[in-house]
């Protein structure tokens, strides 16, 4: 009997049985691993724009930068320019001033008073002399200087301002303005009190004779003319009689030199009145102190005098 030949079979019924439990498992976790992929792959696409952003952020705040240094830069330049142009500005003003005052120190006087108006105000024409000052003017202020400096002249002082009033005729007005600059500032001592002058009489020379007498102890630190005058200008007064040592302290006078000085109050004086300059002391040892207030009484249709002691 002839025996049976045997077929040969490369995979057994088993084994494809195991490799379809295989593929099927594997399906099987690929699905259920796919969505935690695509998350993975989504988060890589996000985090690759987050950071193409973050680069395009970072240019624009670059180029932001680069703008406000720019504007920084130009609004320094415009800064500097302005302060050129404020100092040009003060300089051209500075020069006006000094033109003005020129112009006015070398206008004429103010033409006298017509004599009909005198005759009106007094009985007879007036006109004040003291020690070689004249003016026709009858309401006068004296202005006192009490440095420090004048406080070893202050009898000369008193006795020059005391001589002053004595001059004075009936009907004429008068008042006193000592001033002085302490550590404390510009004081003024004023006889009578307020703003007013006060007319001639036995009683008003007996007053102001007082007052100077007050004074005696009272002569110490500075001169702040430039503020004195300021107040003398708002005066009633159409003379004032400067009776000072001559040597205005710059560091109170806003740093100016005589000239300056001269062309600055002059400039300030707006109503003309007459400005009147005695001075006293050791004038003759400084050449300044008699030029500075001749000029001053100059500029101011005033006349000057020097008195040693």
């Amino acid at each position: 009997m002839k025996a049976r030949r045997r077929g040969l079979e490369v995979f057994s019924l088993s084994a494809i049985d195991l490799f379809a439990s295989a593929m099927g498992a594997f399906i099987i976790i690929t699905l259920i691993l796919m969505p935690d992929y695509q998350k993975e792959v989504r988060s890589q696409g996000d985090l690759e724009l987050l950071e193409e952003l973050a680069g395009r952020t970072e240019a624009e705040l670059d180029q932001v930068e680069s703008g406000v240094a720019a504007l920084e830069r130009r609004l320094s330049a415009a800064r500097q320019r302005a302060a050129v142009l404020a100092a040009e500005q003060a300089d051209v003003a500075s020069a006006i001033r000094v033109e003005e005052a020129e112009r006015l120190a070398q206008a004429p006087p103010p033409a006298p008073v017509p004599e009909i108006e005198e005759v009106v105000e007094e009985p007879r024409e007036v006109s004040f002399r003291f020690l070689g000052l004249k003016t026709r003017q009858t309401r006068l202020l004296f202005l006192v200087d009490m440095n420090g400096f004048l406080g070893q002249h202050r009898q000369l002082v008193q006795d020059t301002v005391l001589r002053g009033i004595e001059a004075l005729d009936d009907g004429y007005e008068f008042a006193i303005l000592g001033f002085q600059q302490l550590d404390s500032g510009i004081r003024y001592h004023r006889w009578p009190e307020g703003d007013d002058l006060v007319r001639v009489s036995s009683q008003s020379r007996a007053g102001a004779r007082q007052f100077l007498a007050s004074l005696d102890a009272e002569f110490r630190g500075s001169s702040s003319l430039l503020d004195a005058l300021d107040r003398a200008f708002a005066s009633s007064a159409r003379a004032i009689v400067l009776v000072s040592d001559g040597l205005p302290n710059p560091e109170f006078n806003r740093n100016l030199s005589g000239s300056a000085l001269v062309r600055t109050i002059t400039l300030a004086n707006r109503q003309r009145q007459e400005i009147h300059t005695v001075t006293i002391g050791d004038y003759f040892k400084y050449r300044g102190t008699v030029e500075f207030m001749e000029a001053l009484a100059r500029a101011n249709s005033g006349q000057f005098l020097a008195l040693a002691p």
